[in-house]
């Protein structure tokens, strides 16, 4: 039997929203009006800036500011289609603004921050967006039974996914495990809202050993459990979290080569009582 091989996708190209700019509307001609005077895109602590193609620039665009561009990294984005940002005034958005993450280590194993990381759990992923069928989302799922726990959190969480994409450096928070061996806290039956942070413009499935948890969908007491959710490029997932398995538990990016690089931390349950 044989049968004609289907065609291949386009070659999906990174946007806006995968550098954590948030749902800006891209319709339409050219940045033109846009001031950038004081987009900074990695230039401090001596990482690398975020770059355009060598001689390439980008209409109507002040770049009196910021540092400037070598050729090469911004290759392959697609900025044909950004018109909808005319005369916006991005003068204080930066791609390494550690204000908004304040407890994210700056050296230079973070790349980038998102400046407006939006909620990417509705997208259909990278590539996906057009393939002409439905593509399912985590906003699709529903539990077929009622949660375990449907308790509202005691108190959230903020964990960034971090990396440097050139020097293949990748972690939690901006640090790596290996250079950092406390555990992330948790005292049994507390209940918690985890915020996960993609500050990558690469997508992250991020695993927690012994537990399940409930995303954060809008789906109330049928919230679909996961032990997995996949944090897409400059985006944030969410879901509740209840520690009920006393012990040490690996959590991190299932991507292994991003886990062995050091994008995994270890999460401690104690009993209650225990050091509180």
């Amino acid at each position: 039997m044989a049968a004609e091989v289907p065609p291949l996708r386009e070659r999906p190209l990174a946007t806006m929203k995968d550098m954590g700019m948030g749902d800006m509307d891209m319709s339409g001609g050219s940045m033109t009006g846009m001031d950038h005077s004081g987009m900074a895109m990695g230039a401090e602590s001596g990482a690398a800036p975020m770059e355009m193609p060598a001689g390439e620039t980008m209409p109507g665009m002040d770049m009196s500011g910021a540092a400037a561009p070598a050729a090469g990294a911004m290759a392959g984005m697609d900025h044909s289609s950004m018109g909808g940002m005319a005369g916006m005034d991005h003068g204080s958005m930066k791609m390494r603004d550690f204000s908004v993450a304040p407890q994210v280590d700056k050296n230079p194993g973070v790349q980038t921050i998102s400046p407006m990381p939006p909620d990417r759990m509705g997208d259909p992923g990278q590539g996906l967006e057009d393939v002409g069928h439905k593509v399912l989302t985590y906003h699709d799922l529903v539990a077929l039974e009622r949660n375990p726990d449907v308790r509202a959190a005691e108190r959230s969480l903020d964990i960034h996914l971090t990396g440097n994409m050139e020097r293949f450096m990748w972690s939690f928070d901006g640090v790596k495990m290996s250079d950092y061996h406390e555990p992330i806290p948790f005292i049994e039956g507390e209940r918690v809202r985890i915020n996960l942070i993609n500050d990558s413009m690469m997508s992250h499935p991020i695993h927690l050993h012994g537990h399940f948890f409930e995303l954060v969908t809008g789906k109330g007491d049928r919230s679909p459990r996961k032990h997995t959710v996949l944090v897409q490029p400059g985006g944030t997932a969410s879901f509740d979290f209840t520690a009920d398995a006393l012990g040490d538990w690996a959590f991190h990016c299932h991507l292994l080569y991003h886990m062995h690089a050091g994008m995994m931390r270890v999460v401690s349950v104690r009993p209650k009582g225990d050091g509180e």
